[in-house]
């Protein structure tokens, strides 16, 4: 009966794995993948960890449902730690994925224009940065005469 615990696991494994692969599909597709490894290279990696650790909800269901041994070991794993392990990885990697979960979708055009809009806010944070940059090393010309006004307002 514990084994049917798998199912919604594996359907949330299935969905996480298939949007991953879909989004750095279309982010190729559309040529956008060096730009992606230039300006976030950790979300590929935080990708790949995260379908990983989706996995193995996939493994820890075929350990206890075919009763593989694992090695070293005299009898099959109890279900019990089996849906342990999967609900633990499983939660690892949504939280491996907590602040990217809106860029994966359940279409090929809603992963397009999910890419469009990493892209578009990378290049919004990259702009913004550098004008802050632009910004931080020039003094304000009219700064003193803002102040002197604001002085004079508040004195009347």
């Amino acid at each position: 009966m514990i084994s049917y615990v798998y199912l919604p696991m594996l359907v949330l494994s299935a969905f996480l794995i298939i949007s991953i692969r879909r989004f750095w599909i279309c982010a190729d597709s559309m040529g956008f993948m060096r730009e992606l490894s230039r300006r976030a290279p950790m979300l590929l990696k935080r990708d790949i960890m995260a379908a990983v650790l989706a996995l193995v909800p996939i493994s820890m269901a075929l350990i206890d449902w075919l009763g593989i041994t694992l090695p070293r070991q005299s009898v099959p794993m109890p279900p019990l730690l089996g849906v342990i392990l999967a609900a633990g990885s499983l939660g690892a990697s949504v939280a491996v994925l907590h602040n990217t979960l809106d860029r994966l979708a359940g279409s090929w055009a809603g992963t397009r224009e999910s890419v469009l809009r990493t892209i578009a806010a990378l290049q919004i944070i990259e702009s913004t940065e550098l004008g802050y940059r632009a910004h931080a090393h020039t003094k304000p010309i009219h700064a003193e005469r803002t102040l002197n006004v604001i002085q004079s307002k508040d004195e009347k």
